[in-house]
């Protein structure tokens, strides 16, 4: 009895190690079919069917082509053009791993969706490989779209859903372009539509991005330490905006609705600008022909007025250093100025409609300068050919100085010096000098 039931404890070991094998080989198979189906296959176009359809199998290196999960090479030794005969999404897009022939994706209108999107693949060779997705279709990138130093990628309608870093060139033709959060150290030129940033933009030194005739949405922060040029299309940046380049405009409009810190320049051209959120200057600002609308503004650099119009909604600090300089145009500042810095007026009218507290340096010259509210000088005011106006209460403990132009004092209380007008010096209302 115990022979025998030592005999089938021995046989029962054996076939449960022998099936505890054959579940874990199983499971392995499956993993290993589970890995080579993920991975994909890759493969490399070699033009060899009798016409240039993505779905031709003589087209690829190997039987098939490539589809969900597979990588699709395209290698630039030749120049060549492929058609999409149907929506195709795969895993990866590679073009330029061997040569710097131009590579042209037609999607004949059809829809390319891919995981990742390398142009110039080779890119330690340098082979400046132009890549050209064309045929009125949509190409979508959901994961990491790049441009490699020496390369060129020309797209219509596409969705970078991802992320795009661009070494080189990008160039949006009429189709609506969507950006996800994008590194720029190349050009990028915007549709001629539609083109969105949908994540956050970094332009490094070097960096281009230029508008053209469509509008052009940031919805997110940008930080700039190249160059943004708007087109004749709207430029919007809806969020928080750091600028160490050059943000230049054109005849379109230019919006900046987040908070702005600028420390390079900007250079506002035939189309209007304005700064709907907080503004933090210490570089340079300079409005041209198109009206100039400022928020709330802290101001340690220099700004130029508009020609025509500009208008300060809201709080205005200029720091020690820091210079506001009107021009041709009106410029009205519509709340309170605290000036440690220098404001000078040109031919065109200047009018402080809210309070002014003035430690600094306010200088006229031939066109009007107007105080609605109180004005609190310890500084320094000075008029020139133009009239002068005070219409509120004045305290004055600084230094006022006539011009050749008229000018009017309200409710005047002066310890400091006041100079009258070499034409007409008016005091409307009660004068105290302490």
């Amino acid at each position: 009895m115990k022979t025998s039931a030592l005999f089938q404890n021995t046989i029962s070991s054996f076939f449960l190690k022998r099936a505890r094998t054959v579940k874990y080989c199983a499971v392995f198979a499956v993993y290993v079919l589970c890995a080579i189906g993920a991975w994909g296959t890759e493969y490399t176009w070699t033009g060899g069917g009798t016409d240039s359809n993505w779905t031709t199998e003589n087209n690829w290196d190997i039987s098939g082509y490539p589809r969900t999960g597979d990588t699709a090479i395209f290698t630039g030794n030749t120049e060549v053009t492929a058609v999409l005969d149907g929506n195709i999404t795969i895993s990866t897009i590679k073009t330029g791993t061997e040569g710097a022939s131009k590579v042209t994706i037609n999607t004949d209108g059809h829809s390319l969706t891919t995981t990742n999107f390398t142009v110039n693949a080779g890119a330690t060779g340098s082979y400046n490989t132009t890549t050209v997705i064309t045929g009125n279709g949509t190409l979508t990138v959901s994961g990491t779209a790049t441009v490699s130093s020496g390369a060129e990628m020309n797209v219509n309608a596409a969705n970078f859903s991802g992320t795009v870093t661009n070494n080189r060139t990008i160039t949006c033709g009429d189709g609506a372009v969507t950006f996800g959060e994008t590194t720029n150290s190349g050009r990028i030129t915007c549709s001629t539509t539609s083109t969105v940033f949908n994540g956050a933009v970094t332009v490094l030194a070097g960096g281009t991005i230029t508008g053209s005739t469509g509008t052009a949405e940031f919805r997110s922060t940008v930080t700039n330490s190249g160059t943004i040029t708007g087109g004749s299309g709207a430029v919007t940046f809806g969020g928080n905006v750091t600028n160490d380049g050059e943000i230049n405009g054109s005849s379109g409009t230019i919006t900046f609705s987040g908070t702005t810190d600028n420390s390079g320049t900007i250079t506002a051209s035939d189309g209007a600008v304005t700064f709907g959120g907080s503004l933090t200057n210490n570089g340079t600002i300079t409005g041209g022909s198109g009206a100039v609308t400022f928020g709330e503004t802290i101001n340690s650099g220099g700004i130029t007025c508009s020609t025509t119009t500009t208008v300060f909604n809201d709080a205005v600090t200029v720091s020690a250093g820091g210079t506001i300089k009107g021009s041709t145009g009106t410029a009205e500042f519509k709340s309170t100025v605290t000036n440690n810095g220098t404001i000078t007026g040109s031919s065109g009218a200047m009018t402080f409609a809210g309070n002014v507290t003035n430690d600094g340096e306010i200088n006229g010259s031939s066109g009007t300068i107007t105080f609605s509210g109180t004005t609190d000088n310890s500084g320094t005011i000075t008029a020139s050919d133009g009239a002068v106006t005070f219409g509120g209460s004045l305290t004055n403990d600084g230094t006022i100085t006539g011009g050749s132009g008229a000018v009017t004092f309200g409710e005047t209380t002066n310890s400091g010096r006041i100079t009258c007008s070499t034409t007409t010096t008016v005091f409307n209302d009660a004068v105290t000098v302490s």
